[in-house]
């Protein structure tokens, strides 16, 4: 998912320090030899503009897309943003605001955009309500990959694949994984990409705390450079952590009043370790089935490492532990404001918990999930499942301009919306610095998911193999694979005919 603006303004931003460093009497340059400067040096050769899969002239006489979508969380540590923006003042709201006028003006259409307020855990079942009775009152619905992927294969959506305008080739599109999403090359039911910055948004990552690694570790910036390096490993977390670790309450035990290495909850963030550790749950063969690829070495390593970081390192803290379990608050939040008060150095979240950090006063920096070991090729990233996806309901009226609608929409949020998001707040006023900017595209560019992720309980729950194994206190994936094996081979089954039997 590399993106020439961001990668433009990224290495403008690097720049930045360094020109602004060169101001003393002897090397200054006015602003005129450095124009001077520009125009003596050959122009480098440009790409050419990206276009919008709708041609040019493309206009629908004033017809209207419905467009059904919620913004009511069941989790105070979860936002969702109004899609339909608001000239606010706000960098986000006005850039999705803009946007939808400029889609209105080009394609003369009109954007009926309806917050249902249901419930984010209901959007599925709000989908299948509707098509079932037959009402076709919204052209596409934006609904939670958890609950509403599912009807994927139960022949509620309106296959995709060959939808007029949509240039699944393009950059504001992340094709891998809608394809990962589906079975066989002729299926496109949820459309992922940069029509919805939740895509970006929820990406998971690592925060740190910078004057703290400081304190310890003498320069808050080297940790970007154990991460270049490739030395950031979950064995190099544990040992920070232990290292970190005070006793603050004397109680000669870890708590949450202590000073923490680290934090992480018991079901997103877990969820991303296994993925973040080069493992898999299932793989493809030749005619593009899904196939269980979990049991492996490396997976079972990667397993038992995902419950030593959980349960069994000082300094590290996974809610569930023994008397740390219960709590009158919201794990998520707990955590959060314990390491925007200052005492812990490393968070697990995710890119949109930087909205819930703005008023934090210590200095922290961005950094991807930990590799199982210094030889794994990438660092990856996962998405929480609490995604966005767009989906055409399967009785869809108005599939010709709702299509060049999205197409119009997703093109406008790669050039307007997600700059917005990604250089003017995610990298620039959330991050704090440039280093942590390179670390989110860093993240960005190895971005993945997995089938048995998407449709959990159609694989009887291998894909999330980290957070049913933590939950019941088991590091043998062999036997808890074993167990699994005959009930997911099965239900997986069930799913990969389902989505044959769609015409």
């Amino acid at each position: 998912m590399k993106k020439r603006i961001f990668a433009c303004l990224l290495a403008a931003m690097m720049l930045m320090p360094a020109l602004v460093g060169c101001g003393d009497a002897e090397t200054a340059e006015t602003a005129e030899d450095v124009n001077a400067a520009v125009q003596e040096t050959e122009p480098a050769e440009t790409e050419p503009a990206l276009k919008s899969g709708v041609p040019e002239g493309t206009t629908f006489a004033g017809e209207t897309v419905s467009i059904w979508y919620t913004t009511k969380s069941i989790s105070v540590a979860e936002t969702y943003l109004d899609l339909a923006g608001e000239n606010s003042g706000e960098t986000l709201d006005d850039a999705m605001y803009y946007r939808n006028i400029e889609v209105e003006d080009l394609l003369d259409v009109k954007l009926n955009y309806f917050d249902a307020q249901v419930t984010t855990d209901q959007t599925g079942a709000t989908l299948e309500k509707l098509v079932m009775a037959g009402d076709t009152t919204y052209d596409v619905y934006s609904l939670i990959q958890w609950n509403a992927a599912k009807y994927s294969y139960q022949n509620m959506y309106y296959n995709m694949k060959n939808a007029p305008y949509i240039s699944y080739d393009m950059p504001w599109w992340n094709y891998d994984y809608m394809k990962e999403m589906t079975i066989g090359e002729d299926k496109i039911y949820c459309l992922v990409g940069d029509v919805h910055v939740d895509s970006t948004r929820c990406m998971n990552c690592v925060y740190y705390n910078k004057d703290m690694y400081t304190d310890y570790y003498e320069d808050g910036d080297n940790m970007y450079d154990v991460v270049l390096e490739g030395k950031w490993t979950f064995d190099l977390l544990q040992k920070y952590a232990g290292e970190v670790w005070m006793d603050v309450d004397g109680d000669n035990a870890m708590s949450i009043d202590d000073q923490l290495g680290y934090s992480l909850n018991d079901y997103n963030n877990v969820d991303g370790i296994m993925y973040a550790c080069g493992v898999r749950a299932t793989g493809r063969d030749e005619n593009d089935v899904p196939v269980l690829t979990l049991l492996s070495e490396r997976a079972v390593d990667a397993l038992k490492k995902s419950y030593d970081v959980y349960y069994n390192t000082v300094g590290g803290m996974g809610m569930g532990q023994g008397k740390y379990a219960a709590s009158e608050y919201d794990e998520d939040v707990m955590f959060r404001d314990k390491f925007s008060e200052g005492t812990t150095m490393f968070y697990f979240g995710f890119f949109y918990t930087a909205e819930f950090l703005r008023d934090m006063d210590d200095a922290y920096g961005i950094i991807p999930f930990p590799k199982l070991d210094e030889e794994q090729e990438s660092y990856y990233a996962i998405a929480h499942d609490i995604i966005s996806v767009m989906c055409l309901p399967v009785n869809c009226t108005k599939v010709e301009v709702t299509s060049a609608v999205l197409e119009a929409l997703a093109f406008l949020g790669y050039e307007d919306v997600l700059p917005a998001y990604y250089e003017s707040l995610l990298k620039a006023k959330y991050a704090r610095d440039a280093k942590s900017a390179q670390m989110i595209e860093l993240i960005r560019e190895n971005f993945i998911t997995d089938i048995a992720y998407v449709y959990g309980d159609a694989f009887n729950q291998m894909g999330y193999a980290c957070r049913n194994m933590n939950a019941n206190k088991n590091d043998n994936l062999q036997s808890w694979y074993q167990s699994r094996e005959k009930a997911a081979l099965t239900a997986m089954q069930k799913l990969i005919d389902q989505f044959m039997s769609i015409e």
